[in-house]
């Protein structure tokens, strides 16, 4: 078997029994996670996803069982080795008070022995990676950072030896929805240059839906009740346990399966910049079907939407009138995302960017329905399918 034909993580019955206790916390764990590959441990609190979690970089030994790492048995050899190896990003960061975000990105690569050079023109690329100007965050200390930025830190410091692996437990759990979401998606846009095998937890079944291209759903000591991908989690439960652990709505949730590049998005809206003449954005606002006209600045980023009211009024500049085009979202993100922008938006849609902020299009109302009665045909096509084959065999 080639090195890319092979699991990068295997784990072989890996059994965890912490001493006084009669039943193992983790009871024979086996599953493979394929290269470049997010697989989310979910779960109600107590059924052992982070005890599984911290026994693959042994921050707990493992009472029996193997961790197999890109083909190589770690179970027995040095911990601290096995972690450098391994990125580690937890809810609450974990990040050094007393050391600048310089420092706290640099500190595995310093323990490989990595010049200066080589560090500080790590820390720049990741910085920039996560969003946050090398500039202005890298002598800063973690307590003049907000919560998501300290988030953003914490994932640029897991990579910062780039490692093949990344393990992260709730890793944005500890901060509000909207930088959550925010936060997660930035994550899924790295996560398609950057390719780790990831294994993330999380307690929160939409979360798992977004962020999983396999979901492990683990009962009682990580024993698993389900390792699918989410589309079949939802669509094909193994058992009450695991239709249970999803809930209601499960037609809403399958909005998280559904990014916003893969439908089609209106690109007909009339735009205009905030440094054109009024008369100019007035008459073609009028030629339009529309009733409103999506303003951008130079980089063509959105601002302001504005009526032919707004562009009738005199002396006012454009950047103060009409309404702040705030419902904006990026092609990574997904329906689910969308429609929580539309549903607070100024103008009832939701505004498509690329990386850069750059305008791409719009969402709307129609899109999302059209986009949830495709997956419910679908569905119902693959379960038809499904139920055809044994009746055919039968035949």
């Amino acid at each position: 078997m080639t090195t890319s034909e092979r699991p990068m993580i295997e784990l072989v019955e890996l059994t965890k029994t912490f001493p006084g206790q009669r039943k193992p916390a983790v009871d024979k764990l086996s599953m493979s996670i394929e290269r470049g590959e997010i697989v989310v441990f979910v779960g109600p609190s107590g059924c052992g996803k982070t005890t599984s979690m911290e026994l693959i970089n042994r921050l707990i030994e493992p009472s029996s069982g193997h961790i197999i790492i890109d083909g190589e048995d770690v179970t027995n050899g040095d911990p601290d080795e096995l972690r450098r190896r391994i990125g580690y990003v937890i809810q609450e960061t974990g990040l050094l008070p007393h050391r600048t975000i310089a420092q706290n990105i640099g500190t595995v690569p310093k323990l490989l022995g990595w010049d200066k050079a080589r560090i500080s023109a790590r820390v720049d690329e990741l910085l920039g990676m996560v969003g946050m100007d090398p500039q202005v965050y890298r002598d800063r200390y973690p307590k003049e950072l907000s919560g998501g930025q300290r988030q953003r830190v914490g994932v640029a410091r897991a990579m910062a030896a780039d490692p093949p692996v990344m393990l992260m437990d709730e890793p944005f759990g500890a901060i509000d929805p909207i930088t959550r979401d925010r936060l997660q998606n930035e994550f899924l846009r790295l996560q398609a240059e950057i390719q780790k095998t990831i294994i993330f937890v999380t307690h929160d079944i939409d979360e798992a839906i977004k962020m999983g291209d396999r979901i492990a759903v683990l009962r009682e000591q990580s024993h698993i009740a389900q390792f699918d991908t989410p589309e079949k989690i939802l669509s094909e439960p193994a058992d009450d346990y695991v239709a249970d652990f999803i809930g209601a709505g499960a037609s809403l949730k399958r909005l998280n399966l559904s990014r916003i590049r893969d439908v089609e998005m209106t690109t007909d809206t009339p735009t205009g910049l905030l440094s054109e003449e009024t008369a100019a954005l007035r008459q073609r606002l009028l030629e339009s079907d529309w009733t409103a006209m999506l303003l951008l600045d130079e980089q063509r980023r959105p601002r302001r939407w504005v009526t032919i009211g707004d562009l009738r009024r005199e002396g006012r500049s454009l950047d103060t009138v009409g309404l702040p085009a705030h419902a904006v979202v990026e092609g990574h993100s997904t329906l689910a995302d969308a429609l929580n922008e539309l549903i607070e938006s100024n103008g009832g849609v939701a505004v498509v960017v690329d990386a850069k902020g750059a305008y791409q299009g719009i969402v709307d109302l129609e899109t999302i329905m059209v986009a949830v009665r495709a997956m419910r045909e679908e569905h119902s096509a693959f379960y038809l399918a499904q139920k055809q084959q044994p009746e055919d065999a039968a035949r």
